[in-house]
């Protein structure tokens, strides 16, 4: 797969999974934990696809949301056939992004060092 098609082809997993998450899906979990999704990464053939999403809560909330995630990758796999013109799309994998967490906590640090 070219890079470009490649690149084409991330930004719109990511666009659509959001707007799935965000819309369609049904799950009582997913509907209240509203992940967001914040990158995808897909793999150089196209045929899989990490896809990060942030959730806030706690660390039992998140992993109830990313259960909840795993077992719907066939709904949101099939709603992303329906809005992507490719031939195969990617088996959707999904993990936490813990980026924001992690620059709240050295903003927070930081923070501490500029006051105190």
């Amino acid at each position: 797969m070219r890079e470009r098609t490649r690149a084409r082809l991330t930004e719109d997993i990511a666009r659509h999974l959001a707007d799935i998450l965000e819309f369609d899906v049904k799950d009582p979990v997913l509907r209240a934990a509203a992940p967001t999704v914040m990158a995808v990464r897909l793999s150089p053939d196209g045929a899989e696809a990490v896809v990060y999403v942030y959730v806030e809560g706690t660390s039992d909330e998140r992993a109830k949301v990313l259960a909840a995630l795993a077992h719907d990758h066939g709904f949101l796999r099939t709603q992303l056939a329906q809005r992507l013109s490719v031939r195969r799309v990617p088996k959707l994998t999904f993990e936490l992004d813990e980026t924001l967490d992690r620059a709240l906590r050295l903003e927070a640090l930081f923070g501490e060092d500029c006051r105190g």
